[in-house]
């Protein structure tokens, strides 16, 4: 007689493989809380789809990473220092 249902009492730690899965079996819902690690996260994968808006704020911004190149051209033109156009528009 073939075996109709297997509960997870029958299931010996660590004997289900990720070849035992089938492909899409793995859902979101049954991802835990930080399941998903960095090493786990492919290079250039995430974009700013993925950013909470406001989450980029100075402590997220590396030094020298704002350059004259990122900067809005009618601010660079007008002949002010950047902080005085932040202060004094």
């Amino acid at each position: 007689m073939a075996i109709s249902k297997i509960n997870t009492r029958a299931i010996e730690d660590l004997t289900i493989s990720a070849d035992d899965l089938a492909s899409g079996s793995i859902t979101t819902a049954k991802l835990g809380a930080d399941s998903v690690t960095n090493a786990k996260i492919a290079d250039d994968q995430i974009d700013s789809e993925h950013y909470v808006d406001g989450s980029i704020d100075t402590a997220h911004i590396s030094n020298n990473a704002v350059t004259s190149a990122k900067i809005d051209a009618t601010v660079a033109s007008t002949g002010k220092s950047i902080a005085m156009s932040i202060v004094f528009g």
